[in-house]
């Protein structure tokens, strides 16, 4: 991950993380402009959504859906 400072647009360096929840944390963050800028930031690092949910989470609920179908329903959709 590539984070860049907000204030001169140069490569910064995460120097620590503060864990808020699950899925948001904190970032503390230094710009490696130290002649120009040397900004110090925090900067929140947070999940949003899956774009492709895990393999283990589909299956499951193929599975879950399939249950709801008779045998019969069943086969056809596997292709017997």
């Amino acid at each position: 991950m590539r984070v860049n400072c907000p204030n001169c647009g140069s490569k910064a360096t995460i120097t620590s993380r503060e864990e808020q929840s699950e899925h948001v944390c904190n970032l503390y963050v230094s710009c490696t402009n130290t002649k120009e800028c040397g900004a110090t930031f925090v900067s929140t690092l947070a999940f949003a959504h899956y774009l492709n949910p895990p393999r283990k989470d589909t299956a499951q609920m193929a599975a879950s859906l399939l249950k709801n179908f008779s045998r019969e329903e069943q086969m056809e959709l596997v292709g017997f």
